[in-house]
């Protein structure tokens, strides 16, 4: 009986990290208006990639610090368990590749096999695909999207000064809570090298998390619509993300509820979402402030 326990003990974690991903998604078919219809979805971890997208160690609104600070903690829990199950994690603190160019994960990035034959566009931002055409983008973001407080605001912009940050674009590396493994994970903010990393793995699968679901994580070299104009199976983990938006701007909505109307335009024109409850278990991440039922 000790020796059959020990070999389970042994067996176990293997056996875990073979496990596919069972994950409930969520489309909206007839339109961001419609409502989501849930399928199932079943993902080879071998065959699946996370990329963090632009989780920053900190960022020139106020207000979005104060919701990354309070997403990241769950993410990580999120990334440790889906590295444990052999998905690929990429890092992606877009602008921010010095602060890693002695890294393990930067070098595993820049040494991956290049594909002779990018997709066309594959290096730059994406502002929208064909599918979106069929919609109405729902929120207005041409003031930048901060929210915050004024005075808060102005004190974030002298501490960011007297720290020596440029308080326009401040970020320097991802946030310390977010942990990269040196022998696992890769760093790129370049989408000719995560393409490079994509293909040389085999991988199908990407799930995005990280901000801000309505600029970077939609537009990035390696964000939501280059990845399904380009026929990866892409998924969005829609609580593990967070918008630029002022509640000020049209349709004049909670910032919450702005998340929310962007997850449904994807939902609808871009890709499937998920949340991290389905690899976690428990309850999907919400934040403090936001009180809908």
């Amino acid at each position: 009986m000790v020796r059959t326990s020990m070999l389970l003990a042994l067996l176990l974690p293997a056996f875990a990290s073979a496990q596919a991903l069972q994950v409930t998604a969520w489309k909206r078919p007839d339109g961001a208006s419609g409502k989501p219809v849930a399928f199932e979805q079943k993902l080879d971890p071998k065959q699946t990639a996370i990329i963090v997208c632009d989780m920053w160690d900190t960022h020139h609104c106020y207000n979005a610090v104060v919701r990354e600070t309070e997403l990241a903690p769950r993410m990580n829990l999120l990334l440790e368990e889906a590295r444990k199950r052999g998905v690929f994690i990429i890092h992606a603190p877009s602008s921010c590749m010095d602060a890693y160019k002695d890294h393990p994960g930067r070098k595993r990035a820049m040494s991956a096999p290049k594909v002779a034959k990018q997709p066309f566009g594959i290096d730059q931002w994406c502002y929208k695909i064909p599918s979106e055409e069929k919609g109405v983008y729902p929120i207005d973001q041409t003031d930048g999207g901060c929210d915050s407080d004024p005075v808060q605001q102005k004190a974030h912009e002298e501490k960011l000064i007297k720290m020596g940050r440029n308080p326009k674009a401040p970020w320097k590396s991802q946030i310390d809570v977010l942990r990269i493994d040196a022998e696992k994970d890769a760093i790129s903010d370049s989408g000719f090298e995560i393409w490079n990393l994509l293909t040389d793995r085999k991988i199908d699968n990407v799930i995005l998390v990280g901000v801000h679901t309505n600029m970077c994580v939609l537009g990035r070299p390696f964000g939501l619509r280059q990845m399904a104009k380009n026929g990866k199976n892409t998924l969005l983990v829609s609580d593990m993300t967070d918008t630029m938006y002022n509640p000020a701007r049209k349709p004049f909505v909670s910032h919450f509820e702005g998340t929310r109307l962007i997850v449904a335009h994807i939902q609808a024109y871009v890709c499937a979402t998920t949340t991290s409850d389905q690899i976690l278990g428990g309850k999907e991440f919400r934040f403090k402030g936001d009180e809908a039922k």
